[in-house]
This record gives structure tokens, sequence and C-alpha cells, in this order.
């Protein structure tokens, strides 16, 4: 059974046809289930209004006549009839044909706004109606930007804070708001480093000048024909006469020829001291790899030819001390670089510090000075030494016997390093 409170008895204001709905609200869209119109329930008439309607019926709409068939002729009653007499009766015409498909109307006596649409004619278009709960609130919108302009606000005073700092105020006024008995901040000043104080002592050399006066000294060397004459380009020559007789003089059965010249880039320091010193590649027909040429100034202020450099490289006397096997230690002028000491075991790196060194112009020969790092030696060259350097420096050395991948010796001592 229905329950006549729950349900309601609709029309179709575009078929005609009445059915059951449970749709109550006013406001709610309702569909026909015989020809799914669809639309508010508002619009859809019930049975209460069409209590005045005798009976609804169906039928089929008239199809059009061909546009060749003659319009039926209307005849109104005769006015000079007789009383009583019945009007004529209006004029057969045949049945039109019912085509196939054509569309069922209804029409009844429904006021205006509930009447059926003319066939043919498409329906007025409906007003919906939100519910309340499904519209949108007026000051949301209003809200959104609110906040978008409070960002905006927000980003736009960071932005500008950021771009223009305030300007410090003068020292004076600084020092006249703070309270008379607030404490000046004392620092003390930051003492110079070693490196530091060197660097502000030395006096870059004229490289020009010593280049010039190293190729005038090569060429008087090579070309002398007396003692004095070599003794002369040889700083402290009396101290080496006979190694410089041996090596130049004229018993001697193969002359040296020069090959070569050129100054070497950079400028190694002497250790200790840290004086920048240029220095000049000299290779011969006895020592193609080039020897070690640095200039050295005497008592009477001339340049001269520093002897134990240049003889010591040019005759590869490392080189044939560490092929020799002993405890033995022996001093050479040598240059040097401190390394990360890759070349040595990993278990002793930690043990120790490392230096690259160079015995030749080319140093296709390479060796590996090591010097213990806790001896008053080893703390003196770490702090006299800084990382990418050269050095120029006359080390205390001797073979140190362990597996690596290049000749090591250990350092015993350095020239100088008793001073410091």
């Amino acid at each position: 059974m229905i329950n006549p409170g729950i349900t309601a008895s609709l029309i179709c204001p575009a078929c005609g046809q009445a059915f059951l709905t449970m749709q109550q609200s006013m406001a709610g869209v309702t569909q026909c289930p015989h020809c799914a119109h669809s639309g508010p329930r508002a619009n859809f008439g019930t049975q209460s209004q069409v209590a005045g309607v005798a009976q609804v019926r169906r039928r089929v709409a008239q199809a059009q006549p061909p546009p060749d068939a003659a319009p039926p002729v209307f005849q109104p009653p005769s006015l000079f009839a007789a009383p009583g007499q019945p009007p004529a009766a209006w004029p057969a015409s045949p049945p039109a044909p019912v085509p196939r498909h054509a569309p069922f109307v209804t029409r009844n006596a429904l006021q205006h706004s509930e009447a059926l649409m003319p066939v043919g004619e498409p329906p007025e278009p409906m007003d919906f109606d939100m519910p309340p709960q499904a519209r949108g609130s007026p000051w949301k919108g209003a809200f959104i930007l609110l906040v978008l302009a409070i960002v905006l606000g927000a980003a736009g005073w960071l932005w500008c804070d950021q771009s223009h700092p305030p300007a410090s105020a003068p020292m004076a006024a600084d020092t006249a708001s703070l309270p008379s008995s607030a404490t000046p901040e004392v620092r003390r000043a930051q003492t110079p480093t070693q490196a530091e104080t060197s660097a502000a002592k030395i006096d870059l050399p004229d490289t020009a000048a010593y280049a010039t006066d190293a190729k005038a000294l090569v060429h008087e060397l090579l070309a002398a024909d007396t003692p004095e004459r070599r003794a002369a380009c040889v700083h402290e020559a009396e101290k080496h006469t006979a190694e410089i007789e041996a090596l130049f003089g004229s018993s001697v059965a193969e002359r040296i020829d020069l090959r070569l010249l050129a100054r070497i880039p950079g400028l190694p320091l002497t250790l200790p001291g840290g004086q920048p010193l240029p220095i000049f590649k000299l290779a011969t027909s006895k020592c193609a790899a080039g020897a070690i040429i640095r200039l050295t100034t005497g008592t009477d202020g001339k340049r001269r030819i520093h002897w134990p450099t240049f003889y010591e490289t040019h005759e590869g006397r490392l080189e044939a001390f560490l092929k020799q096997p002993g405890a033995e230690s022996a001093w050479f002028h040598v240059g040097l670089r401190p390394s990360h000491g890759l070349d040595i075991p990993a278990e002793l790196r930690p043990k120790y510090l490392t230096f690259d060194v160079q015995t030749t112009a080319t140093s296709e020969t390479r060796f590996v000075a090591c010097v213990e790092r806790d001896t008053r030696l080893g703390r003196f060259l770490d702090r006299e030494t800084d990382w990418g350097r050269a050095y120029l420096s006359r080390l205390l050395v001797r073979r140190l016997d362990i597996e690596a991948d290049a000749p090591c010796m250990i350092i015993v001592d350095c020239e100088g390093a008793a001073e410091r």
C-alpha cells in the first residue's frame, strides 16, 4: 500500500501522463519516467491542480495536410433556419492517415503556467533554483582576495627590507647613544703569521737583470781558457777550485758544450729565509736533463754562479748517493715541494711529512724526502713551508729503505734550521 504522505502524484507538463514520486522538495529536480523530461519539482502538476479537469484524453496529433490539398470550408449555420431545427451538419471529410511515429499529445484544462506546450514548438526555458546549501557564499571571494592582498603585501615588505638595508649611523652617534655604564668591547689585535711577515719584507728580484747576468756568466764559464776567468764566474770560487778545474779545466779530454739556457718559470723561495730567487735551466752536452743555475750576490755586490747547486745537479750526485747501500748521511742542495706522500705506504703517512725532491731542471728522476712529524725538524719544516710552493735548500739526508714507488730519503737536518 502506498503511503500518500510520502509519495505524490505528479503530471508531466510534456507528455501529460501521471506518475508517482517521492520527491518532496519543490526546489529539487524531477524526471518523468515516461518521456524522460526533467525539470524543477514546481513545474510538474499535481492531482489537486487538475481536479477540475473532467477527462484527460490522448490523441494522435493531426498530420499536416499535403500542400496541394484544399483546406476545408467553414460553413456557419444559417441564420434563417427555422427555430428548433438543428443546424446543418459539418461536411464530412475523409480521415487523415495516421503517421507511424506520430507523437502522442495530451491536452487538458490546466492553467496557462501548467498547460501543455503546442505541438511542434519547443518548451519554454525553465529556471532552476539551487538549494541554499549548494549556493556559494558571497563573502568567500572577498575573503580570498583579502588573504591574497595580505600575502603580497608581506612579500613586498620583506623584499624592500632586504634590498634596502638601513644606513649605518656615524660612529660618534653610536658612541653617544651608549649608556654610561656600558663597557666597551676590547679585542686583541691579530698577530700576523710568520708567512705574512716574511711576505711583507720580501722584495721581488729583477728577473730581467738576473737573466742577463746568468747568460753572461754561463757563456764566460764555458768559454774561459784560464782558471782565473773561470773563478771570476763562480761565487766563493776558492772553495771549489778542484771541482771547477776537473769539469772545465784545460786538461779535460771532452769539452762541455752549451745546449740550452732558459729561465725556469716561477720564483722558488730559499729555505730558511723565504726569499724569492730566479733559477735557470742549463742543458749541456753532458747533462741533457739540465742542471739548475742559481746566482748569489757576493760582498762586492756582484752576482755569480752558486757552484754547489750547479755541480750537484749537473753531475747527479744525489741520485748516485741513494744508489749506494749503507746508512751514511750527506749534504745536498736540492729543490723541494710539499707532497701528499702517496708514494710511501699508507700506514707510514701519518708518521712523516713528505716532500718531492728535484735534482734536475726537468725532474726526470723523482725522489721523496721524509721527515718525522713529532720532531723539532719536522715542526720546523711544517711551519716554514706552504702547500704549493717550491723551495731551494741544503739538506742532510740518508737513504730510507722502505717499499715505495720512488727512491726515498730521510731528512736528518736542514741548513739554517738551528737558528730558527
